[in-house]
């Protein structure tokens, strides 16, 4: 471990506190204490830790599964189904959440398996357009082009996972929590612009450009959230 802000960075291991307890600095008992709180404590510290890494790939499995890699096989589901397994998934991620949290105090996986229930969104709102037939006119577009293509109607399943981001970060004050809501803020950027334009397919020019413009306003707003919170442990601006 060590302890930054100080002129010299000062590593602090079990050893140095056993030999403070030695010299009757502090007592054995206070000793473990605070080497078992600092340990905790480092756990949610972001890091470039083994740990740490199988938590991001694993999360990033199951949100690249639930989303990027959802395949044609489960539309047979059907509409309701669809919103059926994302509710199942949403509840069983917020079960993880307070468990990493509340019983583990395991900062970083909570971050994950929160982030994971947002994702989950846009497919819950898929499942009940798709049962109320809003897609049918169109041959029924299947979710994984929600990724790839263009539509209005994306709008509504992207308002859908905003207000859940919002309402997750409000709740948990999680910093990996902000990719799913960055993400779709410029996804949105892309579907409000033909929509605004008036051009169903608009040119490729003005998408580019919005994405541009879009893309430095999020490093603006990174840059003045990593000012804002300097002091906290936690990364909002990542």
């Amino acid at each position: 471990m060590k302890e930054r802000g100080t002129a010299n960075d000062m590593e602090l291991n079990r050893n140095l506190l056993r030999d403070a307890a030695a010299k009757g600095l502090l007592t054995e008992e206070q000793a473990e204490a605070l080497w078992r709180f600092l340990s905790e404590h480092s756990q949610n510290v972001p890091a470039f830790r083994f740990t740490h890494i199988l938590y991001y790939l694993g999360g990033l499995v199951a949100i690249g599964a639930m989303t990027l890699f959802m395949t044609l096989g489960w539309e047979r589901f059907g509409g309701w189904g669809l919103f059926f397994i994302a509710l199942a998934y949403a509840v069983a991620g917020l079960w993880l959440t307070e468990y990493f949290l509340e019983r583990r105090n395991l900062g970083i996986p909570a971050g994950i398996t929160a982030t994971f229930v947002v994702a989950l969104a846009p497919l819950a709102v898929y499942g009940l357009q798709a049962a109320f037939g809003l897609w049918a006119d169109i041959g029924g577009r299947p979710y994984r082009v929600y990724h790839t293509h263009i539509d209005w109607r994306w709008m509504i399943m992207e308002l859908v996972t905003l207000a859940v981001g919002a309402a997750m970060l409000w709740r948990y004050r999680l910093p990996f929590l902000v990719m799913p809501v960055a993400v779709t803020l410029w996804y949105m950027t892309m579907d409000v612009t033909p929509f605004l334009s008036g051009l169903e397919d608009a040119a490729w020019e003005l998408r580019r450009l919005v994405s541009l413009w879009f893309g430095l306003l999020i490093i603006l707003l990174a840059f003045w959230v990593d000012v804002r919170v300097r002091k906290s442990r936690k990364d909002f601006a990542f």
